[in-house]
């Protein structure tokens, strides 16, 4: 894939998420249970004016929508709708949640969206081989550096 924006730090991820969705009304995010759920929240807080939804792992039944509040994003009531945009987080790609590239492949295959982007932490779609078998019109890939000190 070409790199065709640089991102630092969240806001900068922020920034760039919103960039890639500018044109889009609806979004869905994809990503495992708990583990992407805050990311999928966090995502959508520079983009609370559209409609978006979060799917649970494969389980499209599961979905609910992402509601803007006064505490910030937070998920509402179940829900079902097409999307410009789907958002596949690097969650579902990593090992121990077992969702293989083909299998996600099949999921979005059955779902309606103009758009499949991908975000992702340490490069695990490029890892887990996701680039590869996903035909992702995007991808954002973040690096998060940081350490821990004591006194």
């Amino acid at each position: 894939m070409e790199k065709i924006q640089e991102v630092k730090g969240l806001g900068g991820m922020l920034n760039g998420f919103r960039d890639l969705v500018k044109d889009d009304q609806k979004i869905i995010f994809v990503g495992s249970p708990g583990f992407c759920t805050p990311f999928a929240l966090f995502l959508g807080y520079p983009v609370r004016e559209k409609e978006m939804a979060f799917i649970p792992g494969l389980d499209s039944e599961k979905a609910r929508k992402l509601v803007a509040t006064e505490s910030g994003m937070e998920l509402g009531e179940k829900c079902n709708f097409e999307a410009d945009a789907v958002v596949v987080l690097g969650g579902m790609a990593m090992p121990k949640i077992g969702v293989k590239a083909e299998e996600m492949a099949d999921f979005l295959a059955k779902m309606k969206y103009k758009k499949l982007i991908g975000v992702c932490f340490m490069s695990i779609f490029e890892k887990a081989g996701w680039c590869q078998a996903l035909k992702f019109d995007s991808v954002m890939n973040i690096i998060l550096e940081g350490d821990i000190s004591r006194r």
